[in-house]
């Protein structure tokens, strides 16, 4: 499976913005590919701890989905302390072993998304690999004038830093 690089971005950032309740939404894309995320309330009686989708959210988000031409491809939560690793309630709360659970953790300074599919009570982890990532190119395959000018002076200021050893090894001390 792939995820676009702006629905991971924006899943992270809605998980940060609601910890340390537990963050949640739907999965949306084609085939092997995960194109948006849709953030939908948690209604969990203890969100800190576990995630539930309002089902009037939830069916909001399925109507925005189909209207897009896309497929509901599965769900995401967060866990605020705890790695990216289904929980017995995200096991048992699994109704339909045919959609995707992400999970994003915010238990390390650099969040960490990963993909399961939950079949009854086993949890089979996925490979997640990421589209569009940015890139320090444009969209030609080149770097930019502002790159260019900084490669050059730090070759410059490398040259130059060898130039001071090499005259300080080469002359006779006083």
């Amino acid at each position: 499976m792939r995820i676009a690089y702006p629905a991971a971005r924006d899943i992270v950032e809605h998980a940060s913005a609601q910890s340390p309740r537990e963050a949640c939404g739907l999965l949306a894309g084609k085939g092997t590919l995960i194109s948006l995320a849709l953030p939908v309330a948690n209604a969990a009686a203890m969100p800190e701890q576990a995630f539930a989708l309002v089902p009037d959210g939830q069916l909001r988000r399925l109507k925005q989905i189909d209207e897009a031409g896309l497929d509901w491809l599965g769900v995401y939560h967060s866990h605020t302390d705890s790695p990216p690793m289904p929980s017995h309630s995200d096991i048992a709360g699994a109704v339909d072993d045919a959609l995707l659970q992400l999970i994003v953790s915010l238990a390390n300074p650099k969040p960490r998304l990963k993909l399961w599919r939950i079949d009854g009570a086993t949890a089979l982890p996925l490979e997640l690999d990421f589209a569009d990532a940015p890139s320090i190119h444009n969209d030609d395959g080149k770097l930019t004038r502002k790159q260019r000018l900084g490669m050059l002076a730090a070759g410059l200021l490398t040259v130059l830093a060898l130039l001071v050893i090499a005259m300080a090894l080469l002359l006779p001390p006083s």
